[in-house]
């Protein structure tokens, strides 16, 4: 007994049962008399009290309703479903569950310590433990119908669709109006395809309790599935209103507005989404919405923190995205380089790259990444290569494919006189070959031409030449460029 009297003086030191001016009613007390005192009169608004509780609990207000259910617990001791609502009130965790395990023991002709232990395990998962407390709560009290609610939870929870909506129903022919019945039947009608079943479910609920979360959840997301995007974002505004910490609504509300084209207002809820728990899913979509609504800073914050965190390749894809919309081609580049490093086949990905560096002059890198891309990069590649004038050169002897490649060079090298006429020099080209006669590496030892274009061309068709057969070794390539030649 000193365990839960240790309890709820802490609670009450710290502050949770509220001062009252003399001669006013405590709310507590009025809840009490509400509460009836036959062995199974108040089980409705007990339901309904754990329902407040747990709003009050997703909205950040906790404290009033500890303070209420502390003090009506001090005032009338010997009421049980008070006590058993006080310390409903608490977190959820492994002392609470203790102090459900003692009232059960100190009142063994009550239901509520064995109630209160089955509904933490339900919250916990632990649903081998709850079939044991609730025959506890059977043996105690077996008109305590509230059991049969916690039954129907646990059952919605382990699948078993048949037997909860069974016990959901059998809650409402004894409290017609009951919310978590009601949204319980809600989801189980929501994930059998039944719309129309699932939002009548879902209003009746909120007849009772108009800014219950779950079940406005239930209604914004049967108004996603119908494609009515705009009740559903006045929907969601509504669930995160009444639940602040209920991320997975501020991510969809979040991802709603930026549709609506409202990326101010989808960056606050990023934010908040994020203050609940970082990701690089999410960290991206901050730093794409901020940059739709010009805040230049959010943005910059977002991708720093995301480089710090290291995300996957397909957080920095849609880095890259973002930054090429920004048109910052060197931040774009980082980007799918990141991504390439965790997966050099991306073929998007290698498309982006070897278009970026092909606006940025750097064709021989640019010819690479294009082929690594297949398919989809094969028309920038065709344009490249025509461009570079790269052909694939076989020749009997070395001698004859320095000829062939040095006119493939010499074209791509005159193309190059019409932008700049004084161009000239000496490139020297070393190739590596194996038995097969396929160039295994190909050095470029010397260039005095300084032309991206022209030792591309010259790098790329000796790198595709087939050289003669069963002559492994090294070759060098020495080609003259004067405009005059």
């Amino acid at each position: 007994m000193m365990k839960h009297v240790s309890i709820l003086a802490l609670a009450l030191l710290a502050g949770c049962a509220a001062t009252r001016p003399a001669g006013e009613v405590p709310p507590a007390q009025v809840t009490i008399q509400r509460l009836g005192a036959g062995p199974a009169a108040g089980l409705a608004e007990a339901s309904r009290a754990m329902s407040v509780i747990d709003d009050a609990d997703r909205k950040g207000e906790i404290a009033a309703e500890r303070a209420r259910w502390f003090g009506a617990a001090t005032d009338a001791p010997e009421d049980v479903r008070a006590r058993f609502l006080a310390i409903y009130a608490l977190p959820h965790n492994e002392e609470t569950w203790g102090e459900f395990r003692w009232l059960a023991k100190e009142k063994p002709d009550s239901a509520w310590g064995w109630i209160g232990m089955a509904r933490i395990y339900v919250e916990w998962g632990l649903l081998d433990q709850v079939e044991k407390s609730l025959a506890g709560a059977a043996d105690a009290d077996d008109g305590n119908w509230l059991a049969t609610l916690v039954r129907a939870q646990a059952e919605a929870r382990a699948g078993r669709v048949a037997a909860a909506e069974s016990a959901f129903r059998a809650v409402l022919g004894r409290d017609p109006g009951n919310v978590e019945a009601h949204v319980g039947l809600a989801r189980l009608a929501a994930a059998a395809g039944e719309p129309v079943v699932a939002r009548a479910e879902a209003e009746a609920a909120l007849l009772a309790l108009p800014e219950h979360a779950p079940a406005i959840a239930i209604l914004a997301d049967l108004a996603l599935q119908a494609g009515d995007r705009a009740t559903a974002a006045s929907l969601l505004y509504r669930v995160v209103a009444a639940s602040p910490r209920d991320r997975a609504a501020r991510v969809a509300l979040a991802r709603l507005l930026k549709e609506k084209g409202d990326p101010a207002a989808a960056r606050d809820q990023w934010k908040a989404a994020l203050a609940l728990k970082e990701d690089a899913d999410g960290l991206v979509s901050l730093a794409e919405v901020s940059r739709l609504g010009g805040d230049v800073d959010a943005e910059q914050r977002a991708l720093e923190r995301l480089s710090q965190i290291d995300p996957g390749s397909a957080e920095w894809r849609r880095i890259a995205e973002i930054r090429l919309a920004a048109n910052d081609l060197d931040g774009a580049e980082k980007a799918l380089r990141r991504t390439l490093a965790r997966d050099a086949r991306d073929p998007a990905s290698n498309l982006a790259l070897g278009r970026i560096l092909v606006k940025t002059g750097r064709v021989q890198e640019a010819l690479e990444a294009l082929r690594a891309a297949g398919a989809p990069g094969a028309a920038d590649r065709a344009e490249l290569e025509q461009r570079l004038n790269v052909q694939r050169t076989a020749k009997a002897d070395v001698a004859g494919l320095q000829r062939s490649v040095g006119a493939l060079i010499d074209k791509t090298y005159r193309q190059r006189l019409k932008e700049s006429p004084r161009l000239s020099g000496r490139l020297t080209v070393r190739a590596t070959v194996d038995a097969s006669g396929t160039a295994a590496l190909i050095e470029v030892l010397e260039d005095s031409v300084h032309d991206e274009d022209v030792r591309a061309c010259a790098y790329w068709n000796l790198r595709d030449a087939t050289y003669p057969s069963d002559k492994p070794g090294r070759y060098s390539f020495t080609f003259a460029l004067t405009p005059g030649r």
